[in-house]
């Protein structure tokens, strides 16, 4: 058995973020309660940091994982933003955390991508104050933007699919068998981004993708095929373009960085947006798509220099 601490973000007079009469502390605290009682289902031991609709100061969550000598601490929370196009899950660590902690947050992630979210923003670094002065490995998990009308539909309609795959990810994460058959995940949907990137690998590369906004194998091999291609045209590498990944388009690969431009930066771009990191697709490699690579880099473990290389090419472009 572990000890889990859930951390329902907000409550009480602190509403969190709002849109119309919807607020944040109530979406997590209805996701935190069905967490609770799944884990409690599976024989673990769950603390909640509220229970119910009252204010908790942050630094008493943080004591509450503490003094309980947590082996997991997992704070819940609904995204904002001015843009109401932005959408997508992510979930954070604290700025420097370990290796592990890194994995157990993305393993998180992964479970609840898989039960169906318009898009995936990634793994990411921060310094909030419940992940600073909690010893346990600790993550903040924003479940899709309430200020996005079809994020909240999905967590309406997927609340109890998230659940699930939440309580799975924590499973996981502290080494504990996780019972019962998996629920089937939701279809996935399809995303405008990715319409947009199957249509230009049409048009540039001639690869007959069905234009669904969904990634799929076929469009993963598409993006290998149009970097084959690219390679042999602007640096005469004589690759047979097949769409696997190997030794030969490994080594013809070159050094990208801030200040490139042309379609081999096109297809970082797109190959970062595939990946859950939406970055604007304009073939200019600038200060926006170096961040998003140096925060792909830190997910996947690699040196956050922002600089594509043959390491970063190919956990870009490799297909799994």
């Amino acid at each position: 058995m572990s000890t889990i601490v859930l951390d329902p973000g907000h409550g009480g007079v602190d509403w969190g973020a709002t849109r119309d009469n919807r607020k944040e502390k109530d979406d997590n605290l209805r996701l935190a309660q069905r967490v609770r009682d799944i884990l409690r289902g599976w024989g673990q031991r769950v603390i909640m940091t509220r229970d119910s609709d009252v204010f908790v100061p942050l630094n008493d969550r943080s004591y509450i994982s503490n003094v309980n000598n947590a082996d997991l601490f997992v704070s819940l929370h609904r995204n904002a933003s001015e843009n109401p196009m932005a959408n997508g899950v992510e979930n954070w660590v604290q700025i420097g955390a370990p290796q592990s902690t890194k994995n157990k947050a993305l393993g998180v992630l992964n479970y609840v991508i898989r039960a169906g979210v318009q898009s995936s923003r990634g793994l990411r670094e921060g310094n909030f104050a419940v992940l600073r002065n909690t010893r346990a490995p600790a993550m903040l998990l924003e479940n899709g933007f309430i200020s996005n009308i079809a994020d909240n539909q999905l967590f309406d309609a997927n609340i109890n699919a998230y659940a699930d795959a939440i309580a799975r990810g924590i499973m996981e994460a502290v080494g504990q068998p996780i019972p019962g058959t998996p629920i089937p995940p939701t279809p996935p949907t399809p995303n405008q981004d990715i319409r947009s990137i199957q249509s230009t690998l049409n048009a540039r590369y001639g690869t007959g993708l069905a234009v669904d906004g969904i990634v799929g194998p076929a469009t993963r091999r598409a993006m290998v095929i149009a970097l084959q291609t690219e390679l042999n045209r602007t640096y005469n590498s004589g690759l047979v373009v097949d769409g696997i990944w190997g030794p030969r388009t490994r080594a013809a690969v070159p050094i990208v960085r801030n200040g490139a431009r042309g379609n081999i930066v096109w297809l970082i771009q797109a190959a970062l947006t595939i990946a859950g990191y939406p970055t604007v697709a304009d073939g200019v490699f600038g200060p926006n798509t170096e961040a998003r690579v140096r925060q792909f880099q830190q997910a996947r473990g690699l040196s956050a220099d922002g600089v594509v290389g043959p390491n970063t090419f190919e956990s870009l472009f490799r297909v799994p």
